[in-house]
């Protein structure tokens, strides 16, 4: 079954509290916009619960199934930071930092729900640029030739033989 709708862009609206969905209509072969408002939505509000009622709101549910929970949750959280008062600018850096990762942070440090929300990053990272076999950029096999570089760095482990263990 082909979707009747394909999402292209979703954003916010601070006033009145909504979620705006362009999309395209495959039936009529139209490029659309709805407005979804936000209600009973507070600063105290729980952003994650409020994004899930939304994507699974009977009216709203066939537009949003190419909109990804974790994008209307972010939205979510833009809206309760503007109704904290913060700038858009100050709450999609605060955003950003929170859902990047940092290649020298030492994961091994970290606390299991830390931990957990790092690996979540890196899989939606990884779904992100996953080439699936049906993009039309798909390559099967793959071969790079990495650059040799005259100094190698090695570790202590590489030199070990089995003996010393």
């Amino acid at each position: 079954a082909r979707m009747t709708f394909t999402a292209q862009k979703c954003g916010i609206c601070f006033q009145p509290p909504s979620i705006i969905l362009i999309y395209r209509d495959n039936v009529q072969e139209k490029t659309r916009q709805r407005i979804m408002p936000i209600r009973n939505f507070s600063r105290f509000s729980d952003c994650i619960s409020a994004a899930e009622q939304l994507k699974n709101n009977p009216r709203h549910k066939p537009y949003l199934e190419g909109v990804s929970l974790h994008q209307l949750e972010k939205l979510h959280r833009l809206l309760r930071d503007h109704l904290e008062g913060q700038s858009l600018s100050d709450s999609l850096g605060r955003y950003h930092h929170g859902h990047t990762i940092d290649p020298e942070e030492d994961m091994n440090k970290l606390d299991d729900e830390e931990l957990a929300q790092r690996k979540s990053i890196m899989d939606e990272l990884f779904e992100k640029n996953r080439k699936r076999r049906d993009d039309p950029d798909f390559v099967y096999n793959v071969e790079v030739d990495f650059p040799q570089h005259e100094h190698m760095e090695s570790c202590a482990w590489d030199t070990e033989s089995d003996e010393e263990m």
